[in-house]
């Protein structure tokens, strides 16, 4: 079995030369989507959404490539599309990085929140009355049983498919298209702020209650709770990475 290992990345295992090892360290193995350029940002995302990659870390393509058995191109073409969706930084000077979160992104990034989920949520109660919504009550169980077990590393991911499974309910493509361009980074800062504060616990019982009121076609309490919900995210987190500086 051979080991690579650089002082500025996470080691990974390989069975043997240029093969992923399906329990490889802290960097996720490659899957097999369609693509190197895929599988190279699949691994990379889930990487830095887990922390195995912190904010700050440089990422270069050399030491991808050879990381992940590829050339650079996959790698350089990688980096680009997570530069697309806010996790990755890309800097004339200082080459490329994971995103160092700060009080501005948070703001902005909730503010855009505020502006568009609650209303998608309330259309969606609007829409189908008291329903069930089978996805999102999985996923909060899927969190529940994360936290439960103090493997909370996935839990930004649940969450997250949480919130989708219920705002794509409202069947508008717009809203819709315009909430997923901001998953990955909303997973990436609420993950860095539950390591620096966690807070999952009560963020599980507030999505709770958001659940409860669309199950039972309360839109205007769907949508309340929704909006109370992304307000106190945003000055958890802000009150977090203020204390972490």
């Amino acid at each position: 079995m051979v080991v690579y290992q650089h002082a500025a990345m996470p080691s990974i295992e390989y069975e043997t030369p240029g093969a992923l090892s399906p329990s490889a360290g802290p960097l996720p193995p490659l899957r097999q989507p369609a693509s190197r350029t895929d599988r190279v940002r699949d691994a990379l995302r889930q990487a830095i959404l887990d922390g195995a990659l912190p904010p700050g870390r440089a990422l270069v393509e050399r030491e991808l490539a050879e990381l992940y058995g590829v050339s650079k191109t996959p790698v350089r073409e990688a980096l680009k599309q997570l530069q697309s969706t806010g996790l990755v930084e890309i800097n004339a000077y200082q080459g490329v990085s994971v995103r160092r979160p700060d009080d501005k992104l948070v703001r902005e990034l909730y503010t855009a929140r505020c502006a568009a989920e609650p209303d998608a949520v309330r259309l969606a109660a609007e829409l189908h009355g008291a329903a069930a919504y089978p996805g999102a009550r999985r996923a909060l169980d899927e969190a529940a049983a994360l936290i439960g077990s103090g493997e909370t590393q996935g839990l930004g991911i649940a969450n997250r498919r949480f919130h989708r499974e219920l705002y794509t309910a409202c069947d508008n493509s717009f809203l819709c298209g315009f909430l997923d361009q901001l998953q990955d980074l909303t997973a990436f800062v609420a993950g860095l702020g539950w390591r620096l504060r966690a807070t999952f616990e009560e963020e599980a019982a507030e999505h709770t209650a958001i659940l409860e009121a669309m199950e039972h076609g309360d839109a205007e309490r769907a949508e309340q709770l929704t909006l109370a919900h992304i307000r106190k995210a945003r000055r958890t987190l802000s009150d977090a990475l203020g204390d972490d500086k």
